[in-house]
């Protein structure tokens, strides 16, 4: 079950809201894990059992470590946090990981003559990489003791099944949410707020992404694109990829609003960044949070390694998060060596850096460079595709995206590129400390009928076109 499905917008939504505000507080965790459950079970039933798994796991460790943590047990406690995250990763690892360590195995042992075992295709269970992310933060803000353990399994399992944000985020750290699972406000001003925000997301997605989908063609097929294609196609894919996967954050944060609940912001203008460590503190920024207080700042502490070389790590390993291949690690790698020749050579901006046009373009520049590793996920098609920006195929037409391609999706295309510079200059303020300035976040007279228009608009056509997933999913 999507978001865009006429059975979540027409049934499942409906119900739901109506059996979470028709019981008192203390039931509400368990519409929430009901809800969610069925939400997910809605994929693949089974699936649901390794869910359940992983939510208990989490629990009983978060339990254990405050009390060894209170008896002043700290080596019995992180021991217990070892095992914890082990058990996490070791999940993670084998579904997300298993067929690919096989594969780099037998390549490496074949020039030797020996036969390796081969392993059957693993499905890999939908939003893995998110929920095993906060189960991990759970025990960790415990040890801690930046959160305390939560005394209701049925909260815990709230937290990790919030279905809103089960499948792509954005990320939710225990100690940012924990308060908000004990006691919440709702309120119709929030709900109205979470409506809107909601609207807003579905139309980026079913108006603008799903539009921008057929005249991105250069990472399907077989064909070999020309430098003009090859550069219009990667231009396209990224502004699909923003449209798609902000407007699921913005679905997210909207639904959990309508909830009472109040979600990190994920995404803010990243196509306005200055330079790649800007550009992080912009994109997926759950993600890079996580990264950060998880991973990164835990190596500098421990002093596992210098400045720079826990940057390169944690973004390699960011590139792994997101898939098991090593375009991705190069993807990752990437990111991580550029962030440290920009601070080496003083390029670092920060969100609050003044704003320059050419700045601006030499990192979008960058950011397209490393997208065809991230968007085809494979060494080998990346590589034809880098060929393609280099001319080495010829210069091309833009025959390849405009033959056949309708109006309407031409004027979509235009409308995400009017939108970027529209809600890129209005949350520009909003980001710098302006809280009343954000995009259509006080929607009433003309603003509150182009909601409508575009979610009518956006309704009728999820009515006329075929399913459309998310791209986010596949991590």
């Amino acid at each position: 079950m999507v978001f865009t499905s006429n059975i979540f917008l027409f049934l499942f939504l409906p119900v739901f809201l109506l059996s979470y505000y028709a019981v008192k507080d203390q039931w509400r965790s368990y519409v929430i894990v009901l809800g969610s459950y069925l939400f997910y079970a809605w994929w693949r039933p089974d699936f649901l059992l390794l869910f359940v798994a992983i939510s208990y796991w989490n629990y009983w460790f978060g339990i254990r470590i405050k009390a060894r943590m209170d008896v002043g047990d700290k080596t019995m406690a992180f021991r217990l946090l070892c095992v914890g995250v082990v058990g996490n990763l070791s999940t993670l690892g084998y579904f997300k990981y298993a067929n690919f360590g096989v594969e780099v195995i037998a390549a490496a042992l074949q020039p030797l003559g020996i036969d390796t075992f081969t392993l059957e295709h693993i499905i890999l269970p939908l939003g893995i990489s998110f929920f095993v992310f906060q189960a991990l933060s759970y025990i960790v803000d415990i040890y801690r003791r930046n959160a305390e353990p939560t005394t209701r399994f049925v909260d815990f399992a709230a937290y990790i099944a919030l279905f809103p944000q089960l499948i792509a985020g954005p990320i939710l750290r225990y100690s940012l949410i924990d308060k908000q699972l004990k006691q919440r406000t709702h309120s119709l001003e929030l709900f109205s707020l979470g409506a809107c925000r909601f609207m807003l997301g579905f139309i980026k997605k079913v108006l603008i992404a799903d539009s921008l989908a057929p005249m991105n063609t250069l990472f399907v097929g077989e064909g070999s694109p020309q430098l003009v294609d090859a550069w219009f196609g990667l231009f396209i894919s990224t502004l699909q990829l923003y449209f798609d996967f902000s407007g699921y954050s913005d679905m997210a944060i909207g639904l959990g609003m309508m909830m009472g609940f109040r979600f990190a912001e994920n995404f803010n203008q990243p196509y306005l960044a200055q330079s790649v460590t800007e550009f992080w503190q912009r994109w997926h920024m759950t993600l890079a949070d996580f990264l950060r207080d998880y991973v990164y700042m835990p190596m500098v502490r421990k002093r596992m390694a210098g400045m720079l070389v826990a940057l390169v790590y944690t973004m390699l390993l960011s590139g792994l998060w997101h898939g098991a291949s090593f375009a991705f690690i190069l993807w990752g790698l990437f990111f991580g060596v550029a962030m440290v020749i920009e601070r080496k050579l003083g390029l670092a901006t920060k969100i609050t850096t003044p704003y320059r046009p050419l700045r601006n373009l030499r990192t979008v520049l960058l950011i397209l460079s490393c997208m065809p590793l991230f968007f085809t996920g494979d060494l080998q098609h990346s590589l034809g595709i880098y060929a393609a920006m280099l001319g080495m195929n010829g210069i091309g037409t833009l025959d390849l995206y405009l033959f056949g391609t309708s109006a309407m999706t031409i004027s979509f295309a235009l409308v995400a590129v009017a939108w970027l510079v529209i809600a890129g200059a209005i949350n520009s303020r909003y980001y710098a400390g302006n809280k009343e300035q954000y995009f259509m976040q006080h929607v009433g007279g003309f603003s509150a009928l182009l909601l409508w228009a575009g979610f009518a608009l956006a309704i009728s056509r999820l009515a006329a076109n075929s399913f459309s997933p998310f791209l986010y999913f596949q991590f």
